[in-house]
């Protein structure tokens, strides 16, 4: 088999798992990646809510096309989940609001932000944006991207549903066996003790987060008591 988590190691997995041939013209690999794209997707939306700091990017300076009103995120894409924007690489981060709110830094307009109430804002070294930037498509020269590579997995679960799920493959294997794949491996198997998935091991990488910051921080309660 394909190195492990690989592009051609996940379509390999697909037809071991749809029970095709490896040979089989039926469906042809592009269509097979197609599908593997779309459940990396949905993998990524899963990611932008439960865990998103397991595919935020490093900081990527956005641009404007007209003096400072708005700026785009580079590729001009629609972040997924949350993002965080600063002036500069270690400036301040700003506030994102409506448009009516004069506190507001920005608002957000799907591939870019506004600057508020009409006005316009430069910046000498910025904004930097961090945010997940939905994935390229699958394919025999496009390596997936879902982090940690072991979660892939989830890609040719979801991938085998849609296409059992279509006119025609149902017969040849259930849409619920490979949706109770997906959600066995996602939220954990619920006849296995202990068993919490892929979504618990992700979601304890942060527990506790920020603590170790507070060591050595001894602090009098009464000391936030305001008195005048």
């Amino acid at each position: 088999m394909a190195m492990a988590w690989a592009s051609a190691n996940l379509l390999a997995r697909f037809k071991l798992l749809a029970g095709l041939p490896t040979n089989s013209e039926t469906p042809v690999d592009a269509t097979i990646y197609d599908y593997l794209s779309l459940g990396q997707e949905h993998c990524y939306g899963l990611w932008a809510i439960h865990f998103p700091h397991v595919l935020v990017g490093a900081p990527t300076i956005m641009s404007t096309a007209d003096s400072g009103k708005t700026y785009t995120f580079s590729g001009a894409i629609t972040p997924m989940g949350l993002v965080e924007i600063r002036e500069s690489p270690t400036g301040r981060l700003l506030v994102p609001g409506e448009e009516f709110e004069p506190s507001a830094d920005y608002v957000w307009e799907g591939n870019q932000i506004r600057i508020p109430d009409s006005k316009t804002t430069t910046f000498s070294n910025g904004p930097y944006a961090r945010y997940i930037a939905p994935p390229a498509e699958i394919s025999g020269s496009q390596e997936p991207t879902l982090k940690p590579a072991f979660a892939r997995i989830l890609c040719v679960y979801y991938g085998l549903y849609l296409w059992a799920n279509e006119a025609g493959n149902a017969a040849i294997n259930s849409p619920d066996h490979y949706l109770s794949l997906f959600s066995n491996a996602w939220a954990g198997d619920k006849r296995v003790n202990g068993d919490a998935g892929i979504m618990a091991i992700l979601k304890t990488q942060l527990y506790g987060d920020g603590m170790g910051a507070m060591a050595g921080i001894n602090v009098a309660w009464w000391h936030g008591i305001n008195t005048g």
